[in-house]
Parts: structure tokens; C-alpha cells; sequence
């Protein structure tokens, strides 16, 4: 079939190579389709430029790949689908094609997400082998269900997709980008916020991540930047793939997530010596008073980290029903003394429909704070504010470790570099 794979994602502080598009069209391409990307990135007039691509390739089939609701924070926040349903609007004036789409947006919600877009069809978790399955069904005739579950079809753990050949890097790496990898998919974490909680976990083959970064290195990528939602998910895993990295010796320098636990010294001496410049650590004081981790094991990260050299930054997410002011004062006074190289505040709790927290308070208001925002199905942005602005900066108390997000369009790793 004639597929178009669309990138919508015009967010460009910084802006994303489509990583998903990506490793997508190399799973099309290996089943014989006829593929062409049209990344509306950097377009002066992105409808007119999608038309135009479209008129001329015909396609039978137009994925849009969605990588975010929303900029996921609460000051300045920037709403993204209305401008994805603008460009699937112009994909069916231009063109009779099915719609399909896919990407980590589903996850806050794949019929609400499928429904807001007026799409034919969506892909809910890894598309690399659910997609071509329902291309298949439409090839032969079959009538398949609207949402098509990615994750009953996951990914092939041993498969390198090509890379460099279907997206151009140059516009993204001259405006603050860098190329991205991903080693997994799923978490094993139970974040009550967080939408990727809970999701089934499955890791790429070490060697197949090596011969990817290889390639991406041949392109001149020296500097990368992993996209997993947590490197460390198993110790095991994440260890065999450092020793395998670090035998390859591709001079690559990387940055990633983690969180707090697990980790330990060895962990540390392999990331540095495969060539990981910086993490970001995600830190909210839900998990710390539910005892998922405690204020010793940050200091235990920070200072192993600091040890190898490996620069830390963490991602500070506070506020939420319960936090007590005190508690958050002791946090902040922590994190000053363990001294991280920056610390991203982060005081809107963003409320997604199926998380546990979304849940609670839909059936429950919480008794302090108020909710922001107005969506039944919570597409639309609806955030919990229990401190304000000033809360905030009280707290960081003017030092300038600390940066309420949202007040700067910088990234971790830009803050790092």
C-alpha cells in the first residue's frame, strides 16, 4: 500500500526529530510498502505543504504520528492537537485516504484522543508491528475495530531500524535538536499521575541499540539523547546494554531519564564509561511520601552521579492533594544541600482521565487547591493547582538552582550543555 507518515509535532522548543516515524517506516518498508514521509516541522504554511505532498503521492493510508496532548506544563502550556486536527482536516481535502494515528498522545486516553480528532483509526501503544497488521486487514478487505491495541503486538526486540534515510536532521540539529534513541518500551513504575504507569515493559536487544547508535554515529550524531521514560528499569538489563555500549567505543556523548531507584555505584562507573553526560531525575514528592524512595536514596543518586562526572538534573513535581508546605520546604532544603546541577519545579499537576490520581479526583475533589481547566475526557488540558506562582518561588527561596518550568522554553540537556 501507498502509506504517508506525518509528523504534525511543530513544538520547536527544542524541536523533536519524530523518533516513532522513524522506526516506523523501517518496519513498512520491511513488509513492502511504499512509504513517504512528510514532516511538517519547519513548513511555512503546513497545510498547504501537506496537501501538496499528498496530491502528489496518492496515499492509501495517512498515519500521524502525536507525540503530545500538551506541552505538560502548567504555565505557558501550548495545546498541540488542535493544530494535528487542522492538518488531518487538510489530509482529507487533499486526498482519500484513511486516517490512522498513533504515538505517545493515546496514552491520556485512545478513544477520547480518536474521537477529538475525527480519525478512522488509532494505534494505542508501539506501532511498529500493529500498524502493518492493520494495513493487512485493509488490504485484504477486512472491516478491523477502530483502536488497534499496539501492545498485544509490541515490537521485534532483535530488528535495527534504519536510520538518517526517511527524516532530515540538518533543520533539527542546527536549531537546538539532537537525535534521539530508545532502548525500551513500557514502565514498571506505579506513578498514580502518570500515564505511562503500569504499561507492559519490554526491552530492545542490547546489540540492536549498539548497531542503531553505530549508524547514527556514522551520520555524524555525537551527541544523542535517549527517549526512553526511564533508563533504569531493571538494573540487568540497563547494565548489559552500558558493557555492550562501552565495548563499541562510538565516542558518543548521551543524555537520559532515570529514576530514583534502582541504582548503584557500578550503574554509575558504566554510564560514564558509555559516555553519558547527563540525567535527568524525576523526583515528586507523591512517590516520596507514599515510600516508593526516600530523601537518602536522592542523595545516594546525586552524589554517585557527581562521582563519575555525570551531571544531574532533576525534575521536581510537587503539589499534589496532601503536600504539606513544611514537607516541602525540608525537600527543597535537601536538594540545596545535596546540590544537583539544577532542580526544575514543577507545581501543576497535569490530571489525565485513566491515572489513579485522575480517577481519585474525578470521583473526589480534593478539600484544597483547585482543578484548572474543563474537559470531561481530559484531552484538553485540566491541571491541580495547590501552590501558586509565589508559593513557588518562596520555596526556591530566590536560589538560582531552582526554575519554576514553564517560564524558560529550555531544555535539561540545554541547561547542562
Amino acid at each position: 500500500m501507498r502509506v504517508a507518515l506525518i509528523n504534525p509535532n511543530r513544538y520547536l522548543e527544542p524541536p523533536v526529530i519524530p523518533l516513532g516515524i522513524e522506526y516506523l517506516a523501517h518496519y513498512l518498508e520491511r513488509e513492502r510498502h511504499e512509504i513517504r514521509v512528510i514532516d511538517l516541522a519547519f513548513a511555512d504554511d503546513p497545510e498547504a505543504a501537506l496537501g501538496e505532498a499528498l496530491r502528489d503521492f496518492d496515499p492509501q493510508v495517512a498515519g500521524f504520528s502525536l507525540r503530545n496532548l500538551d506541552t505538560s506544563l502548567f504555565y505557558d502550556n501550548v495545546f498541540l492537537l488542535d493544530t494535528s486536527a487542522a492538518l488531518i482536516s487538510a489530509c482529507r481535502d487533499a486526498c482519500e485516504a484513511r486516517v490512522v494515528v498513533g504515538g505517545s498522545a493515546l496514552l491520556a486516553g485512545p478513544r477520547e484522543v480518536m474521537d477529538y480528532l475525527d480519525c478512522d483509526f488509532a494505534v494505542y501503544g508501539p506501532g511498529e508491528l500493529a500498524f502493518p497488521a492493520l494495513l493487512r486487514d485493509l488490504e485484504r478487505g477486512a472491516a478491523p475495530p477502530r483502536l488497534r491495541d499496539g501492545w498485544s503486538h509490541s515490537f521485534d526486540a532483535a530488528e535495527v531500524p534504519r536510520r538518517g534515510r526517511w527524516v532530515d536532521y540538518a533543520p533539527y540539529l542546527s536549531r537546538r535538536g539532537i537525535a534521539g534513541f530508545a532502548t525500551q518500551v513500557g514502565c514498571l513504575g506505579k506513578c498514580s499521575f502518570c500515564i505511562e504507569a503500569c504499561l507492559p515493559w519490554k526491552p530492545r536487544r542490547p546489540r540492536a541499540v549498539v548497531e542503531e547508535l553505530a549508524v547514527l554515529r556514522e551520520q555524524g550524531c555525537e551527541e544523542l539523547h535517549l527517549c526512553d521514560c526511564e533508563f533504569n528499569q531493571d538494573l540487568d538489563t540497563a547494565k548489559e546494554l552500558l558493557r555492550q555500549m562501552q565495548e563499541t567505543r562510538l565516542g558518543l556523548s548521551w543524555s537520559l531519564y532515570m529514576k530514583p531507584l534502582p541504582h548503584d555505584a557500578k550503574l554509575f562507573r558504566m554510564l560514564a564509561a558509555a559516555g553519558a553526560a547527563s540525567v535527568t531525575l524525576s523526583v515528586d514528592s507523591h512517590s516520596l511520601a507514599a515510600g516508593a524512595y526516600s530523601l537518602a536514596d536522592l542523595g545516594s543518586f546525586i552524589a554517585l552521579a557527581r562521582q563519575e562526572g555525570i551531571r544531574v538534573a532533576v525534575d521536581l513535581l510537587v503539589g499534589f492533594p496532601g503536600d504539606k508546605r513544611e514537607g516541602l520546604r525540608g525537600l527543597f532544603d535537601f536538594l540545596r544541600e545535596v546540590g544537583p546541577d539544577t532542580v526544575g519545579v514543577s507545581a501543576g499537576i497535569r490530571v489525565f482521565k485513566y491515572t489513579q490520581l485522575g480517577k481519585v479526583m474525578r470521583e473526589n475533589a480534593p478539600p484544597e487547591g483547585t482543578l484548572e481547566g474543563e474537559d470531561p475526557d481530559y484531552v484538553r488540558p485540566v491541571y491541580f493547582s495547590l501552590l501558586t506562582l509565589e508559593d513557588c518561588r518562596e520555596l526556591a527561596g530566590g536560589d538560582p538552582l531552582f526554575r519554576i518550568e514553564g517560564l524558560e522554553r529550555r531544555s535539561n540537556y540545554e541547561r547542562l550543555s
